[in-house]
């Protein structure tokens, strides 16, 4: 793999390069602190990942328009700034001066992709109360024959008063960790459910909200690394990285209310989740929550009744 630094720093990036070559095996390093030496080896030259401070690409960008993407690889942005992470649909970003090992880890995870897992999403435009629970569902049907893990990003996700002893951290703990923790194991943080791995949740109802589209494709590098044979996101609303988990999964199933009203909002969203270049199940869920136990809120009762039932119905495949 041949890797590509760019900075006018000349300091950082030995610095920086002293860092990977510590870190990184098999791995050539080639560092430019000027534009001519950078666009004079580029011709000669495939990178993988081209590394770039952000004043770097900012001036390189106006020799090379769109052009600079397609010759570059993976494109890494360092930005100097925390202030401003949000990315093109070309390249990540990721701050400069933080910790070193969050840019080791941006490269290693995208190195590892499993490519015979299945992928789902859930997701109701209509927010349909029964979405959390289609979701898991689904993961109880496939955990019988596949190892499973779900992705919970509702606000206040039911599934965590289902976990014996509580959850142990959040998807922020998560997310912090991968970003500057150099010897953490983000797998003893995966919760249990009824031999359904679940990567940790939101315990704050804005921590979802708060998590930027960089750290979604890290966290979504990061647990594609771990080749689950099955992974099922659930989500409750747009957030910053729902392209990204669109980009990554197979299928988008959506759980639709009854009537001209949701169908609108419906047929709109599959067509934009199709615009993204993912496939689409539309799921007309009649049932809901209200035919519980008077009196109680008996989980079981969705998981082993009729929505169960009807989930095992739709024949979902993790083998085709």
């Amino acid at each position: 793999m041949r890797i590509a630094l760019c900075d006018f720093d000349d300091k950082y990036l030995n610095s920086l390069l002293s860092y990977l070559y510590g870190k990184c095996e098999s791995k050539n390093f080639a560092s430019f602190t000027t534009i001519e030496d950078y666009e004079a080896a580029s011709n000669n030259n495939q990178y993988e990942y081209t590394i770039m401070a952000d004043d770097f690409y900012e001036k390189l960008k106006v020799l090379k328009k769109d052009s600079l993407c397609k010759e570059s690889g993976k494109l890494i942005i360092l930005s100097a700034t925390i202030d401003n992470l949000q990315s093109e649909d070309a390249y990540s970003v990721i701050y400069k001066y933080g910790p070193m090992d969050g840019l080791y880890r941006m490269m290693e995870y995208k190195s590892y992709k499993a490519s015979d897992s299945r992928k789902y999403a859930v997701y109701s435009p209509s927010h349909h109360e029964l979405t959390e629970m289609y979701g898991l569902s689904m993961c109880q049907m496939f955990r019988e024959s596949k190892k499973v893990l779900l992705i919970d990003t509702m606000h206040c996700p039911i599934v965590k008063k289902l976990i014996r002893d509580g959850p142990r951290g959040g998807l922020i703990d998560v997310i912090y960790k991968l970003e500057n923790d150099k010897s953490c194991e983000i797998e003893n943080m995966i919760e249990e459910y009824s031999e359904i791995d679940v990567l940790p949740l939101a315990l704050n109802p804005m921590d979802v909200a708060s998590i930027k589209k960089e750290q979604w494709r890290m966290l979504i590098d990061y647990v594609d690394s771990l080749k689950y044979e099955v992974y099922v996101f659930l989500i409750e609303d747009i957030n910053q990285g729902f392209k990204e988990i669109m980009n990554y999964v197979d299928n988008c199933i959506l759980i639709n209310k009854r009537g001209d009203y949701y169908k609108e909002t419906q047929d709109y969203m599959k067509e934009y989740i199709r615009g993204i270049g993912t496939s689409t199940t539309s799921i007309e869920l009649l049932m809901s929550a209200n035919n519980l136990s008077e009196g109680c809120y008996q989980l079981e009762e969705l998981l082993t009744g009729n929505l169960g039932r009807y989930v095992r119905s739709q024949n979902y495949s993790v083998s085709s």
